[in-house]
């Protein structure tokens, strides 16, 4: 049924997989895990359920708030210059758009720089994304 396409599972697998070829990348990005997750259990926040680790389809997801069908996750295509995980990371943005979600990728270097500037983004997304 799932083709090659669908192989990688989450985020961190994404990452492992070479999307983080410099040790720098590395660095930043486990400084963006920390900050993401620091974020979303901000008191500003709480007022909406969160899963976390939860599976949508093939897929395994970090952060997902289900009563607005919106995941949150790192943006792993602007960390890659491969254009086959690209192609693999838009066909799964795809797979998760048609089954009816809404995909929040917040750049690693923004959430460590601004992450007010992201928490106001997402608290606005909230608003508009209707649940399901």
């Amino acid at each position: 049924m799932f083709n090659g396409v669908f192989k990688d599972r989450s985020a961190r697998e994404r990452v492992a997989q070479g999307y983080a070829a410099k040790p720098a990348s590395r660095e930043l990005i486990a400084m963006a895990e920390q900050a993401l997750a620091e974020l979303l259990a901000s008191r500003e926040l709480r007022a909406h359920a969160l899963s976390r680790n939860c599976e949508v389809g093939p897929f395994l997801i970090d952060y997902l708030f289900p009563e607005k069908s919106l995941i949150i996750e790192l943006a792993p295509a602007l960390l890659s210059d491969d254009s086959s995980a690209n192609g693999r990371y838009q066909a799964r943005l795809k797979f998760l758009g048609d089954m009816g979600y809404t995909v929040f990728a917040v750049a690693p270097q923004e959430i460590v720089r601004q992450p007010q500037r992201t928490l106001a983004k997402l608290r606005a997304l909230l608003e508009q994304v209707k649940g399901t």
